[in-house]
């Protein structure tokens, strides 16, 4: 008969769930509906939606309302949210300005919701002739850091003449909604001849005509393109995909990962405080390796671990997950592992009572950053977190790292071959996470100093600091040269002399002139009582000449936007493992950032051949081709994607582009219908289907 048990030992758990499920919109408040369909919804992203129709309470809305409007404020630190104040300034001047003649509010009209998403146009040109409806022309400065053109213009105008000012699309609407139909009719003959061929439809090259003859060059061009400058329908295509990200240029400006952690810690606050939370203990320190990586080292002690029982064995699974965020709330490393874990009846006398303790480490490049974790028992749901800071220095700037205070350390390793937590070389430390040292034990004081001249090694100088309350209790200084490493030092001290309580300790090092310059604290506590030897658990890594560190880098650096630092160490992985797909499109996708498609094509080719099946690679192959105009051979790329994961609505408006280059609109009519039926509000793909639909 199986049973289940807990035992009192502690055990580590990574996870990161973020708990979104696919469930029927609630019905929200009023206030709340109106918020997200009325006030915001030009700007808010589609993550921060699904999240906010995923809460469940008042209370749940109002925290998240504050959480929107606090990743927007430009000054954080005041009390005035200019962003805020801002976008209530615009929709009230929109409500005031562009509702007249319409049955809507201002917010509502093409001119009202550009208007809140851009502000004020830098300029206006209004046209009001017979020859034309009514016409206004926005001009804007773009910003190219969220790659908009540095200047674009939007039209708007009133269909037929009359009603709303709406925003015109070079390719749905064409200079023949600019243009009434007898001026098209009474002026086409009479007017110099302009052909553009024929993609397009006579009734707007004589529109086009009317407008440059008798209005303005300018409108002229503008009906074909929306970047001053450029003339011709050979522009309409580019200027419908910028009208159409101007509508989701606000998405650009926040980073939105912050709701989904929202929603995951709202969700671990219910459960973890009524049955499932246990607390922790941990320790984070960022030790550099031998090889000049940096590692985040952490160790976890659960207060508890339940397992279950089933023929004589006792066993479970601890899914540790862990995600870094920079200081601009991206996602540099994510990372999830499993420690499943099995013992026999021995073997648990043997542990008792013992605390349990992971240890893990993963590199990470230099930056600050906020680390997240999370530690799950898969078999009894039981679960704890924390979030720490970590700061990784560049490699040749003067730091000291944070102190790591141990009462047992191995200074000849074993284990030199593999990557360890908490070893440097031959050294393996046992960091205490408790800071209790037993009066007979020995206190190890490891850290590192990084970036010493010549002059701080030879003449610098460490101190050591105790002090018992507010009174130094001993001070120790040792010269830098003293230290066989002059990165990695390792001191050792008798603790018993030091009376029971608490102490804290400074480290620091002084340079010429008796002047200090680098310091770092730790508090600990001496006890009469033995603590009880930890249980410790932890994985080998890969030996630091593994391609796996190169991969791992590079992925971060990609992540934080480093293009080519990380196309140095994603190219060094691939070229130590050529065998490795996963390397192969890490690789690939820098460098189709870098727009070398044929480089990238190259790399890929090899593995498309040997058959490996794989979505990206079919995509990325899909992307290279069409980006060199092999537009045939890239359809045939994006179909075996779609083949390999069913149909994704960014493969398909690709092949639609790919078709309408080939000149066959009755297949990329088919492409886009299908990407429209999985996602309906493609106000882009309406609008080509409904031009292509008109040229038939």
């Amino acid at each position: 008969m199986e049973r289940k048990i807990s035992i009192t030992i502690l055990l580590v758990f990574f996870a990161f769930p973020l708990l979104l499920y696919s469930k029927k919109k609630p019905d929200l408040p009023l206030k709340y509906k109106k918020w997200i369909k009325e006030e915001i919804v030009y700007i808010i992203t589609p993550k921060e939606k699904e999240v906010f129709y995923k809460l469940e309470t008042d209370k749940e809305r109002e925290l998240f309302i504050e959480e929107f409007w606090k990743h927007r404020d430009p000054t954080p630190g005041s009390a005035r949210n200019e962003f805020k104040e801002e976008h209530y300034r615009r929709i009230e001047y929109a409500n005031k300005n562009f509702g007249r003649g319409t049955p809507f509010k201002g917010w509502r009209t093409d001119r009202g919701k550009i208007y809140i998403i851009l502000g004020a146009s830098g300029q206006i040109q209004k046209y009001i002739t017979g020859d034309i409806h009514p016409i206004e022309i926005w001009y804007y400065n773009g910003n190219p850091k969220f790659g908009q053109a540095p200047i674009f213009r939007l039209l708007f105008f009133q269909r037929g003449g009359v009603g709303e000012f709406e925003l015109y699309d070079p390719m749905a609407d064409g200079p023949k909604s600019l243009v009434p139909l007898s001026a098209r009719k009474l002026e086409s003959e009479r007017i110099r001849n302009i052909s553009f061929g024929p993609n397009v439809h006579p009734d707007d090259e004589n529109a086009y005509k009317v407008l440059k003859e008798y209005v303005s060059d300018e409108l002229a061009e503008a009906s074909f393109s929306s970047f001053p400058g450029r003339d011709g329908p050979e522009h309409r295509l580019p200027s419908a995909t910028l009208i159409s990200e101007v509508r989701t240029y606000p998405h650009k400006k926040v980073k939105d990962d912050y709701a989904y952690e929202f929603l995951e810690h709202k969700a671990v606050v219910e459960v973890s405080y009524s049955v499932y939370y246990i607390g922790n203990r941990s320790k984070i320190n960022v030790i550099q390796d031998t090889s000049g990586l940096f590692f985040v080292n952490y160790s976890i002690e659960p207060e508890t671990l339940s397992v279950d029982f089933y023929q004589d064995k006792y066993f479970t699974n601890i899914k540790c997950s862990m995600r870094v965020i920079n200081v601009k709330g991206k996602t540099i490393f994510q990372q999830e592992r499993n420690f499943p874990i099995e013992l026999k009846k021995e073997q648990l006398k043997k542990i008792g009572k013992r605390p349990f303790h992971l240890y893990d480490s993963f590199p990470l490049i230099p930056g600050n950053y906020k680390f997240y974790f999370l530690w799950e028992n898969t078999v009894t749901k039981e679960f704890t977190s924390f979030e720490k800071n970590i700061s990784v220095p560049e490699p040749e700037s003067l730091q000291m790292s944070s102190l790591i205070l141990a009462n047992k350390v191995n200074k000849d390793s074993p284990y030199t071959q593999f990557n360890k937590a908490f070893q440097i070389g031959n050294l393996q430390v046992y960091p205490s996470l408790r800071n209790t040292f037993f009066q007979k034990d020995n206190l190890f004081i490891f850290f590192q100093v990084y970036g010493l001249s010549q002059e701080l090694e030879e003449n610098g100088m460490l101190e050591f600091t105790f002090y018992r309350g507010k009174q130094k209790f001993q001070t120790i200084r040792k010269k830098v040269n003293e230290y066989k490493n002059k990165r990695d030092f390792l001191q050792e001290f008798l603790l018993e002399k030091f009376p029971p309580g608490k102490y804290k300790l400074r480290v620091s090092l002084w340079g010429e002139g008796e002047k200090e310059i680098l310091s770092e604290k730790e508090e600990f506590s001496v006890s009469l009582k033995p603590l009880a030897e930890s249980w410790i658990f932890t994985k080998t890594n890969p030996p630091l000449k593994d391609p796996l560190y190169f991969y791992l880098i590079g992925n971060q650096f990609l992540n934080k936007g480093e293009i080519e630092k990380a196309q140095d160490e994603l190219e060094k992985a691939y070229n130590k493992e050529r065998d490795s797909l996963n390397y192969a499109l890490s690789y690939a996708r820098v460098l189709l950032i870098l727009k070398k498609y044929q480089n990238a094509k190259e790399i890929l080719l090899p593995f498309f051949k040997a058959k490996k099946e794989n979505f990206a690679l079919y995509y990325y192959l899909g992307k290279s081709s069409q980006e060199q105009g092999e537009l045939e051979e890239s359809i045939s790329y994006y179909q075996k994607a779609l083949s390999h994961k069913g149909d994704v609505v960014e493969i398909l408006n690709s092949i639609g582009e790919c078709y309408y280059l080939l000149d066959d609109n009755e297949q990329a009519l088919k492409a886009w219908q299908k990407s429209l039926e999985l996602n309906p509000e493609q106000e882009k793909i309406k609008r080509i289907i409904k031009a292509l639909k008109e040229e038939k």
